[in-house]
């Protein structure tokens, strides 16, 4: 074989071999990028979970209630497992602009169930296992100037013969599923529907962080209850660390909100879905 030929292949193989790692390459590119993402990440085991979490999903119906789904991540403490405890009460949503009194609404749940997921490996997000319902207990207490009363219910495990057990210590995934009626109101003028913040958690150790992720097509409005009623004013306070509108959006709203002391805000309210087929009623003004 001549210099000039030995050259030529020389050449050649050193074209293929480049062209071998770049369609290698741009392959190996391919393959990650459609990959799906690591199971761990979708994983509900105790080493995959956040200490404490409160996560609320909310789908508005046009009879005027919402249907929530409401999971609870959380931690007994080793001195005692107490009832964890979903309270739900009167809420406001701001002052009247033209009298100045406080105006509240009160929700009414209905529909109530409550289970324990597992925390086991095969236990994801998107498909808990279910380890077994519930015992729910309930206390109210009339509040005066609605006709309905202030709920406080309270969730316990159920041992083998159905009785009322005691959460042991570690970490527990109880998801909550429940209807809420008279949250469709009217304010100064607006039709809006008013869910509000959760309160929910573990004897005295109730969540400080919540997230509500909400069905709909429109923006969120956070309105305080120490001010003027007023749609669109109040998302940018220092609670809520996260608010993404619904418009642009094909999951909905998403909005996380903090508790603290200065914090005046009890609802989250946003525009009801086309075609209600149920009037909004008034919300509640206190002298």
């Amino acid at each position: 074989m001549t210099r000039s030929k030995l050259l030529l292949l020389l050449v050649g193989i050193a074209f293929t071999a480049v062209a071998v790692v770049v369609i290698g390459v741009i392959v190996t590119a391919l393959v990650l990028r459609s990959a799906p993402p690591d199971p761990e990440t979708e994983r509900l085991s105790e080493h995959a979970l956040t200490p404490q979490e409160s996560i609320t999903e909310v789908a508005p119906q046009r009879d005027g209630t919402v249907q929530i789904r409401q999971r609870l991540i959380y931690e007994t403490p080793p001195e005692g497992g107490k009832p964890v405890g979903l309270w739900i009460s009167d809420a406001g949503v701001g002052r009247n602009p033209q009298t100045g009194n406080r105006l509240a609404m009160m929700p009414k749940l209905s529909s109530l169930s409550a289970v324990e997921l597992s925390t086991a490996d095969d236990s994801t997000r998107t498909s808990p296992k279910t380890l077994g319902e519930l015992d729910i207990a309930v206390d109210e207490e009339r509040e005066q100037g609605f006709d309905h009363p202030e709920a406080h219910f309270k969730f316990n495990p159920e041992d083998s013969d159905g009785k009322t057990g005691q959460w042991s210590e570690g970490r527990h995934v109880i998801e909550l599923e429940y209807v809420l009626d008279e949250v469709f109101i009217t304010v100064a003028g607006e039709d809006v529907f008013a869910v509000p913040i959760p309160v929910i958690g573990n004897g005295q150790h109730t969540q400080k962080t919540h997230t509500l992720n909400i069905d709909t097509d429109g923006p969120v409005h956070c309105p305080a209850d120490n001010v003027d009623f007023e749609l669109g004013d109040g998302c940018d306070a220092a609670a809520f660390a996260r608010v993404d509108d619904g418009e642009d959006s094909e999951a909905g709203a998403r909005v996380v909100w903090r508790e603290s002391l200065t914090d005046s805000h009890d609802v989250i309210a946003f525009t009801p879905p086309a075609g209600m087929t149920a009037s909004p009623i008034p919300a509640y003004e206190r002298q």
